[in-house]
């Protein structure tokens, strides 16, 4: 019988002798840098435990000396308190992140305008902002500090080799490391989240930032990097390839750089890289004079990187060294007094005060703020080659010349490795000593902190740290629960009105509503932009319907929707109204008594005939003046004989052009009743003249007297807009000249309940004025202003309230600085483009210089049209515009010479070539600028419009038609007095 052949590895087992390969022939990896692992927040190399933070950005500027002091100490007691441990400093930059803002700013902007066919939509205007943002190359600081948690044992390196192993066996026993550093990784967490440091544990994004940075030293920074996936924290020896493949160090003998190789994007790129260190210093004195010399090198035009290394010494360890170092001193002295019978040097006499001085502070009990440190404080900066490497380490030294010494050492290679976490020093050359205090002073995080992330760009910082502010006007309502008042201060070309225009647009854009009331007309340019004009509208106030700025109509009625959230809506409501009506008859009071002369306006009986009648009209808002005027004429009839006085006055004011805009036509429609939801509507008054700002009320003559009132009176209609809307809907107000407001009565109560509702009915509302002291009258604006921008001041007082208005410290230098904002060389005949500076608060805490960036090549048609710099050039150029670019309430422009055809002789309709119109060019035909006039198919006429030429009348700008719907449409039947009739008669046959 034939034996069956066994199979040996039918069960299982292999044949004696044939053993498998296994991991034995494994290649062993040895990573090219210390480092071991990162777990977290935490690094660990072949003897030492590090925990890393990310240091918050601190503000400098604008700040008191008190203020920074505060800082600066608060930042040497949280060192203090890390006595015995290294700590490792790391300030390194990341481009600002455009896609970022881009993607915030974009989920931002809801409900925006749809896009116009022909003209810059928002996929374009988007793009278009982040080419330019991406062009100015601009970064944030980002600064890691590395804090010793403790060293390590034979132990725990013999576990992290055997980890591949235990992991499978004793999982537990991997992590047993960790676990033991629990409590002291989560004293540190606390103890350098305190005001101070700010810091929080560096997570895996930062973690991997900060390789990428300091292993590649010198290499342009990345734009983006792969995101760390979620969930994963953990690098093993193996992971840390990450970092170090594709990039090498290497440095020629003797060369003064170290060369750096790395691939980013995809191609490969070398960079020259110069380390320096910090040597001598002398006592600088920060904060009073100098600023943190650690933020000096962000001046420089190109990115700069430090690394130090610090040892925070132990008392016992500087008093022993103390004594010692006094027992040579007293030696010294000795031989120079006992031995020589000489007095002893003065540096030998300060030698040993100073350390009289150092024993003392370390036995005064304030052991934080007097612990001693040394350290090592290196700075890299990299170069396309050798020489720009070298150019640029000049510009550093040149920079810190002569209070800092910066050195220049050799051997680069081994310095440049210093910057990266767990590496040795390369040399103990250049040690610094000296106190927490002192190395606090050094503020590593001071930078430009102002605006948000999420909203328009305004510009760029332009202080020590230069980096872009976008700024979100609706944060501080719907967000952060403020106001959302803001004032625009400056003197004459401070470039307010663009700033103004800046804003407006750019919200536009993003789907806000705005009300803008600009007298003198430039903003009114908006408008006619193609992306706006569909949803704008222009209205001169000053050619509008009579009656448009009523007194008693300008005030908004209170809606009860508007108080549903209250604990009793019905009772708010009411209370509301009643509000309303008082408010209407002080503003009327106001008003009536600003057309009187001023004589007759002083006298105390005016003041109580007029207030007499104004309380028998009421304060419903169907009422208007002329109602007041026929009071005080019945009052005269019975036998108050100043009331006649009175009403004689305002009868002879009423016949003033302007004043038709107070006396309403009761045969009209209510001009403000809505029928079209605007985005934009521009309220100007041009050719109205203003008093001099700071002249005295009796000085004003009769048409700057009545052009104060109806300003007023434009702003009360200016905020009307806003409760006319939800009040979920961002919405916005931006009044010109509100100087003037502040100089009557029932002005200051617009400021006032513009700045309350801001929040309420989400407005955000610009208060343009030249000084800032005319706001400060006003009760309570300082204490409800949100953000504030303060253009160029030059008069000592107006600084001064600037200030107090930016809530920054005065006294202290910053009043000069404002007088320096947007400068102009004295002898450049050349136009004055430039962008204006401003210094900024938010609202939050941040404030700054900025300098306005309106310069992106998509946004050259918006530039254009806010630029109010006179220019006799553009007469010659610039036409009519188009149908297609006209506000839509804006009415056609009168011509000025009319082409008279016969009848018959020319048909439009047909093909007829422009050109052989008779004294009628082809340019004035095609650009709209020619109309149709003449009734029927009787003889017709073209109207060329002249470019010279203003708007229409009266007749021809509709505002409105629909009456809105809960007005009171009842009249007194008062008949008009027939001057008043004959006046209208004779405005409307001209």
């Amino acid at each position: 019988m034939a034996r069956e052949k066994r199979d040996p590895f039918r069960d299982g087992r292999r044949p004696a002798g044939r053993a498998l390969q296994g991991e034995a022939k494994l290649p062993t990896l040895r990573p090219t840098i210390a480092l071991r692992s990162i777990d977290g927040h935490v690094t660990r190399t072949g003897t030492q435990v590090m925990a890393w933070y990310r240091l918050s950005p601190q503000a400098w500027s604008f700040r008191s000396d008190g203020q920074r002091e505060i800082l600066i100490r608060q930042i040497a007691a949280q060192l203090g308190e890390l006595q015995g441990r290294w700590l490792h400093l790391r300030v390194t930059t990341r481009p600002y992140p455009v896609h970022m803002w881009a993607e915030s700013f974009d989920q931002n902007a809801l409900g925006r305008m749809p896009d116009v066919p022909g003209a810059l939509g928002w996929e374009a205007f988007l793009e278009g902002e982040q080419r330019h943002l991406m062009g100015l190359s601009m970064s944030d600081k980002e600064v890691f500090l590395g804090v010793e948690v403790s060293g390590r044992s034979m132990i725990d390196r013999w576990v992290e080799r055997a980890a591949p192993m235990l992991g499978r066996v004793v999982p537990a026993a991997v992590r047993a490391e960790l676990s033991a550093l629990e409590s002291e990784l989560n004293h540190l967490d606390a103890l350098v989240a305190g005001a101070g440091l700010d810091a929080v544990p560096a997570g895996a994004s930062d973690m991997s930032w900060l390789m990428h940075r300091s292993v590649a030293l010198g290499l342009p920074a990345p734009r983006s990097l792969s995101d760390v996936p979620v969930g994963v924290g953990r690098w093993e020896s193996e992971d840390l390839a990450t970092f170090t493949d594709g990039v090498e160090l290497y440095q020629d003998p003797y060369a003064p750089t170290v060369k750096v190789t790395g691939r980013v994007r995809g191609q490969s790129v070398t960079r020259d890289v110069a380390v320096l260190s910090v040597g001598l210093m002398e006592g600088l004195r920060i904060p009073e004079v100098d600023d943190p010399w650690m933020q000096h090198s962000d001046r420089l035009p190109f990115p700069v990187e430090w690394s130090a290394r610090m040892y925070i010494r132990k008392p016992e360890e500087v008093t022993g060294e103390l004594q010692r170092q006094m027992g040579k001193v007293r030696s010294q002295i000795r031989h120079y007094t006992h031995d020589h019978d000489l007095e002893p040097p003065m540096s030998l006499a300060r030698q040993a005060d100073r350390v009289l001085e150092v024993e003392d502070e370390l036995t005064s009990g304030l052991t934080q703020l007097n612990t001693r440190l040394y350290g090592w404080w290196r700075i890299a900066v990299s170069g396309r080659d050798e020489s720009e490497a070298i150019q640029r380490a000049q510009q550093v030294l040149d920079l810190y010349s002569p209070k800092v010494q910066i050195e220049h050492p050799e051997a680069q290679y081994r310095y440049a490795r210093e910057f990266i976490p767990g590496e040795q020093l390369a040399s103990t050359a250049y040690r610094r000593r000296g106190s927490v205090t002192w190395a606090a002073a050094g503020v590593p995080a001071a930078t430009a902190s102002v605006g948000d992330r999420r909203g328009i760009m305004l510009g760029e910082t332009c202080t020590a740290t230069r980096r872009p502010v976008a700024w979100d006007p609706w944060l501080a309502q719907e967000v952060r629960r403020a106001s959302g008042l803001t004032a625009v201060v400056g003197g004459l070309g401070s470039g307010k009105s663009f700033l103004t225009g800046l804003i407006v647009y750019k919200t536009l854009r993003a789907g806000a509503r705005w009300t803008v009331l600009d007298p003198s007309g430039p903003l009114a340019e908006l408008t006619r932009l193609p992306e706006l004009a569909s949803f704008s509208r222009h209205i001169n106030l000053l050619r509008a319907d009579p009656g448009i700025l009523n007194p008693y109509r300008v005030v908004a009625e209170p809606r009860p929707e508007h108080f549903l959230d209250d604990e009793d809506p019905e009772r708010s409501w009411r209370r509301e109204r009643l509000l309303a009506a008082a408010t209407r008859r002080r503003l009327v009071l106001d008003v009536l008594s600003g057309l009187l002369p001023y004589d007759v306006a002083r006298m105390p009986h005016t003041r109580i005939v007029l207030l007499r009648a104004v309380r028998e009209v009421g304060g419903a808002a169907d009422r208007h003046p002329g109602l007041v005027i026929d009071a005080l004429r019945r009052h005269q009839r019975e036998g108050e004989d100043h009331s006649g006085v009175v009403a004689d006055f305002l009868e002879e004011r009423r016949e003033l052009p302007q004043a038709a805009l107070l006396f309403p036509d009761t045969s009209r429609d209510d001009p403000w009743a809505a029928d079209r939801d605007y985005r934009l509507t521009v309220l100007t008054m041009q050719g109205m003249t203003l008093p001099r700002p700071g002249s005295p009320r009796e000085e004003w003559t009769d048409n700057e007297a009545l052009a104060v009132e109806l300003l007023n009176l434009a702003s009360w209609l200016t905020q009307r807009t806003i409760y006319d809307a939800d009040r979920n809907i961002r919405k916005g107000v931006a009044l010109d000249e509100t100087h003037f407001l502040s100089q009557v009565p029932t002005g200051k109560v617009l400021i006032d309940r513009l700045a309350r509702d801001s929040r309420k009915f989400n407005v955000r509302a610009l208060f343009a004025s030249q000084l800032a002291g005319d706001l400060l009258r006003v009760s309570g604006f300082a204490s409800l202003v949100n953000a504030v921008f303060v253009g160029r001041t030059d008069d000592e007082e107006a600084q001064t309230e600037a200030l107090r208005l930016l809530r920054v410290p005065t006294g202290v230098g910053y009043e000069q600085m404002l007088g320096t904002l947007s400068p102009r060389p004295r002898h450049d005949d050349r136009p004055d483009d430039t962008p204006r500076q401003f210094v900024f608060a938010d609202g939050h805490g941040g404030v700054e210089k900025i300098r306005i960036d309106l310069e992106a090549p998509h946004l050259d048609h918006v530039r254009e049209a806010l630029d109010t710099n006179p220019d006799a050039n553009r007469v010659a150029v610039r036409g009519v515009p188009t149908e297609g670019t006209r506000a839509p309430d804006e009415p056609r422009a009168v011509g000025a010479r009319q082409v008279v055809v016969p009848a018959g002789g020319i048909d439009l309709d047909d093909d007829t070539d422009p050109a052989d119109l008779p004294d009628l060019s082809a340019a004035e035909v095609r650009s709209g600028a020619a109309t149709r006039v003449g009734p029927g198919d009787e003889s017709w006429g073209l109207q060329v419009i002249d470019p010279e030429r203003d708007t229409a009348d009266d007749t021809q700008l509709e505002l409105l038609d629909d009456l809105e719907e809960g007005w009171a449409d009842e009249r007194d039947g008062l008949a008009e007095p027939t001057e008043l009739q004959d006046h209208r008669a004779g405005e409307g046959g001209r």
